[in-house]
């Protein structure tokens, strides 16, 4: 891994991005489906769902604004579109089934921002980018799942709308641990920052 770092470094992928002024804690698809072993979906993500929870408590303590994502799906899947064809286990997402509920101490709560959205990205066809600019964030840490899929997205949109976008790495998951750190690897280098949740916590706790 230190030979991939010194090649990404030599190619000039050494930007650093700082926290700002005022920081959002995004908690992208914390539903049951990742930690249920009979859905197809299930990643073995125990322990990261565990450090969401550590992670959200802390936020709302320390008074970072928190915003929780769902995939918010029509009956027959039809508005996730191409998505939805793409990926037919997303039907674990749809009205009525408990793998799309809110895994226990992850639902949103009064005065969190509830994000229903239907594509990987947290952003993409919502309003969380204009509900961020409103309370004058400028700094999104994401948690959630999965790392490949929707949190590279919403780290990704992050950026491009300005944001500075920090990955909790505990706090992040995925099915396959190689997949998992390739796209940690990937977003430090080209995207955002990925910093592990103690400093996170320090960070809350001295402001």
């Amino acid at each position: 891994m230190t030979d991939d770092h010194d090649d990404y470094a030599s190619a000039g992928y050494t930007g650093a991005l700082e926290p700002g002024r005022r920081a959002a804690l995004v908690v992208v698809d914390p539903v049951n489906a990742y930690v249920d072993p009979t859905c197809g979906l299930y990643a073995g993500v125990e322990e990261p769902v565990e450090r969401m929870r550590e992670l959200t408590a802390a936020a709302r303590a320390a008074g970072v604004h928190v915003a929780v994502t769902t995939m918010a799906l029509s009956a027959d899947g039809s508005n996730a579109g191409v998505f939805f064809r793409k990926v037919p286990a997303l039907a674990a997402y749809l009205p009525g089934t408990s793998t799309g509920a809110f895994i226990e101490g992850l639902a949103p709560v009064d005065g969190d921002t509830l994000v229903p959205k239907q594509y990987p990205s947290a952003f993409f066809g919502t309003s969380l980018a204009a509900d961020l600019v409103a309370r004058g964030v400028d700094t999104l840490f994401i948690a959630g799942l999965s790392t490949s899929g929707c949190i590279r997205a919403t780290a990704t949109d992050a950026m491009q709308h300005g944001f500075v976008p920090i990955v909790v790495r505990e706090a992040v998951g995925d099915r396959l641990p190689s997949v998992h750190e390739a796209n940690l690897f990937d977003i430090q280098a080209k995207i955002g920052e990925v910093w592990g949740i103690d400093r996170v916590l320090a960070l809350w706790s001295a402001a």
